[in-house]
């Protein structure tokens, strides 16, 4: 693990109301936000940012650290598939992005030759093992694939900044040690 390396978790585009229109403004708003997200990472130290690829938040993660990186070419940006056919079924649109990102990425890791019921959960534990903090736009639900991220990231004990998408405040999330609970 190392404290310089951030990975993204968050959202399908179908779990926010402006669902795959991606010029919607409240979808810049979040873009936008993880951007500014992202630029306070990189102050406090961060150089290697991992994202799973999934659409929605991950692309638009994976997509912030690009631009950012046309300034500042220290940045890493490292690209897990879940699997080879991970995009195979996904609009063009989006797998043409989806493809730009792991053209420019500077690493990449396929962690199996195809889809099986386990791949998504394996992506973001693997993640999450490789990386000290974990930047999750996440809306606070139980369920879903951000929610377990969130859960095994506290569990391994990393640093966890939680973008709320409705409100777009940034928070870190503190673990209490004496007893175990979670602070905002």
């Amino acid at each position: 693990m190392e404290q310089q390396v951030c990975a993204f978790t968050g959202h399908r585009p179908n779990r926010f109301a402006f669902g795959y229109q991606e010029n919607h403004p409240d979808c810049i708003r979040i873009k936008n936000a993880i951007g500014r997200a992202v630029s306070s990472l990189v102050e406090q130290g961060v150089v290697t940012f991992v994202s799973g690829m999934a659409q929605g938040v991950d692309l638009w993660a994976a997509r912030a650290v690009l631009r950012q990186r046309e300034q500042n070419p220290a940045l890493r940006l490292l690209a897990v598939q879940p699997c080879a056919d991970q995009a195979d079924r996904w609009p063009w649109e989006i797998r043409r992005e989806y493809e730009e990102i792991l053209a420019m990425s500077d690493e990449r890791v396929c962690l199996n030759a195809s889809y099986t019921p386990a791949c998504m959960m394996e992506r973001n534990r693997w993640m999450v093992d490789r990386a000290g903090i974990l930047l999750a736009v996440y809306d606070g639900s139980a369920k879903g694939g951000t929610a377990f991220t969130v859960r095994y990231a506290q569990s391994k004990q990393r640093e966890i900044w939680l973008l709320d998408p409705a409100s777009l405040y940034l928070a870190k999330m503190v673990l209490q040690e004496e007893d175990e609970q979670l602070s905002f």
